[in-house]
């Protein structure tokens, strides 16, 4: 038998898996790879900044058309109030109604009955100039009366003093809400506002 040849084999090449040539074409394959580009997920400040700034302006402009189609603030009718009482007689009656009466406002103790002489008009948190009649609003004479009367009240020994404070700090709020909406000014309503100061202190 003749001998054969041997075969001559080529050598195979190793594949270098981490060449910069295989990770250049791993990229290429992936672009969308979430941290490929680490800048694009930064949120940008000045499209937040811009967009705040935008809101703003928005809001602002539409505070002035408000008051473009209300007429202007300046342009809101000066009140005078005709209330001779401390407390307007619709007020009074529905106040009864409702048994709403403080312990100083109630006639010997009924809950459900008071007298002008009693009731003080109660502070209204939702009240505004427009859609208010001059006889539900006391003038400044009734007022300074009803700033008097409260103010005898801290000498009542009947009540808890925090009882006694919590109706005066009311009414006297809803005093300063009466003279608020009438312009009230002069010396008569800064001695008046003096002594609500001092009961505040």
């Amino acid at each position: 038998m003749s001998e054969r040849d041997p075969q001559t084999r080529q050598p195979i090449k190793a594949r270098n898996f981490y060449s910069p040539s295989s990770s250049n074409s791993a990229k290429s394959q992936n672009p969308n790879k979430p941290f490929a580009n680490p800048k694009a997920s930064r949120p940008n400040p000045n499209s937040s900044r811009s967009m705040f700034t935008k809101k703003a302006t928005t809001r602002e402009n539409a505070d002035d058309n408000a008051i473009k189609e209300d007429g202007g603030l300046h342009e809101f009718p000066t009140l005078v109030g005709t209330c001779p009482l401390m407390c307007p007689e619709e007020e009074m009656v529905r106040r009864e109604k409702l048994r709403d009466l403080a312990i100083f406002e109630r006639l010997h103790g009924n809950p459900a009955k008071t007298s002008p002489n009693l009731a003080v008009k109660k502070f209204c948190r939702t009240i505004t100039t427009r859609g208010v009649n001059a006889s539900d609003v006391r003038p400044v004479s009734v007022l300074e009366d009803t700033l008097n009367y409260l103010l005898s009240l801290l000498n009542s020994s009947e009540c808890p003093f925090e009882v006694i404070h919590d109706f005066i700090f009311d009414r006297t709020r809803c005093i300063r809400q009466d003279l608020s909406m009438q312009n009230a000014m002069g010396d008569q309503v800064i001695h008046m506002y003096e002594k609500m100061v001092c009961l505040l202190k």
